[in-house]
Order: structure tokens, then sequence, then C-alpha cells
């Protein structure tokens, strides 16, 4: 499953890799771990970690909280699990109070209006979002125009603005060798393995990547952000994994390899140009 998601990574984020997203998610994953081997007081640390590096992973944070609080029927522990959540991810914001006794307040009030600001909801967005995730398409109706500036010193003054305009043909984009032929089993994978899941022939293992899986989902309605899937294709891959391993025990390690060999080939291709990374229509 990592490997799968390693190199649908670096095909779509090359130059993303020092972005909080990576750090985020395996604080998720560990925490994921650890409560699947009920260490519950680990996982709280953790998961306070995770929040703390990114809120991306909030929907999973949370996920976990309410499966110990409903699935496991553990309200003290679930309490517990909360308290530590929270003192691990304000732990982390300690410094802050040398700015005055309000200095985490504000920290915590900048950052939810810069994120307000820089990712505001709607559903054309959303759309291609999950656009993406099912078929690795996006379609544009605002191509983007930006002026950049030099100033006559040699340092660059950067991106001065930036506006998209209308016009008169559709942008079509299509990822041909944007991650593997995997990525278009994944949402199928998770539909069915949700059946499984409501019909009650889901594994402990099953149940909780479905969950979470879901849950994941919420990333990709900021768009089609290609850093913002990192947050959801581990858990996808890792459906398609357990949902593999329960169907069918005995070939399971045969299938593996070969599904493998192929996200191989794939990213190989890619790599050496052979296979397009994209492919651009205007209609």
């Amino acid at each position: 499953m990592f490997l799968f998601f390693l190199f649908d990574t670096i095909v779509f984020n090359t130059h993303k890799f020092l972005l909080l997203d990576p750090v985020a998610l395996f604080f998720s994953l560990l925490s994921m771990y650890l409560f699947q081997r009920r260490y519950y007081i680990a996982s709280a640390v953790v998961a306070g970690l995770a929040a703390a590096s990114k809120y991306s992973v909030a929907p999973i944070v949370a996920g976990l909280w309410l499966l110990l609080l409903f699935k496991e029927k553990r309200f003290k522990d679930s309490l517990i699990y909360l308290a530590l959540a929270f003192t691990a991810y304000f732990s982390t914001f300690i410094m802050d109070l040398r700015l005055g006794w309000d200095g985490v307040i504000r920290h915590h009030v900048e950052m939810f209006e810069y994120m307000s600001w820089r990712h505001g909801f709607s559903p054309a967005i959303a759309a291609l979002g999950f656009m993406k995730l099912i078929a690795r398409v996006e379609a544009w109706r605002y191509p983007g125009e930006f002026t950049i500036f030099i100033s006559t010193s040699g340092s660059m003054v950067g991106l001065v603005n930036g506006t998209y305009t209308p016009v008169n043909k559709w942008y079509l984009i299509v990822y041909t060798g944007g991650g593997s032929p995997l990525w278009y089993t994944l949402l199928p994978s998770l539909i069915y393995a949700t059946y499984l899941v409501l019909t009650n022939k889901g594994s402990r293992s099953l149940n909780l990547s479905v969950f979470l899986s879901w849950l994941s989902l919420l990333n990709v309605i900021a768009g089609p952000i290609d850093w913002y899937y990192v947050n959801t294709l581990p858990f996808l891959y890792m459906t398609l994994v357990i949902l593999i391993q329960q169907i069918t025990p005995r070939h399971y390690k045969w299938i593996l390899l070969l599904l493998t060999a192929i996200h191989i080939a794939s990213f190989t291709l890619t790599t050496l140009g052979l296979i397009p990374f994209r492919v651009v229509f205007m209609t």
C-alpha cells in the first residue's frame, strides 16, 4: 500500500515534499496503527501531533475519537483520548506564550483567518477535486494570467498580481501518467468495501480503513490541489489492499505482486517520458 502511494506522491508532488502534509500524514497513519493495536494513549498523543502539523488530518483524528466513543463504547477512554490529543496539540504552541498570555489564541485566530481566505469552498471546485480523484481529469474555464516583476538589483520581487480571465475555450487536462492504473480502482473498491461493512461482512481492519477513507475525502472538497491528495490516497489504497486480502486470502500475495509490478511499470514509463504526465485539450 505504501509503495503504491509513494509512487503516486512522487509523480504528482515532486516539489512538495517540504510541505507539512507528509509530516501530518505520517503522524495520522501512525496514530491509526496504534489505535488498531489498541494503544489508545499513544494513539492520542500522536493524533495531537498530527493535528499540530496540519489541520488537513483533522477528519482522521476526529474519526479515531468517534470510533472509540461510539464503536468501542468506551466513554471514559474517549475523554482521556481527547484530553491527551489536545494536550499534545497545544504543547507545540508553548513558544507563543512569550508573546503574551493570549499568544496561542491570537496565533489560532490568524491561522483560521488565513485558511478562510486561502481555501474558500465552492461546489465547482469540490466537483473538480472529486473529478480528479475518480478519473484523473480536470476541466477549467478560467486559465491563469500572472504578472511577475524582477527588480533592477537582480533580486526577484515575485508574483505581484494574478487574475483568472474567461476565454472562449475550455481546458481539459487528462493526467495520463499521473498515478497508476490502480488509481481508477480506488473509489469502486471503497464503495464495495463499504457494502461489506454495512452488511457486517467486513473485518475490524476493513471497518477502520473504510470509515477513515470516507473521512479523508473531506480533503478533496478543497479542489484538485495535488498535495491534498496525499491525505486521501493512503487510506484508499489501504482499503483496496485489505479488501483484496479479505476477498481472496489464498491469492492475496500474488495479486498484490501483480499490482505492484503494474504500478512500478507505470511509474517508470512516466519518469522516462514514454507516458506523458498530462495531455491538455482545448475544446
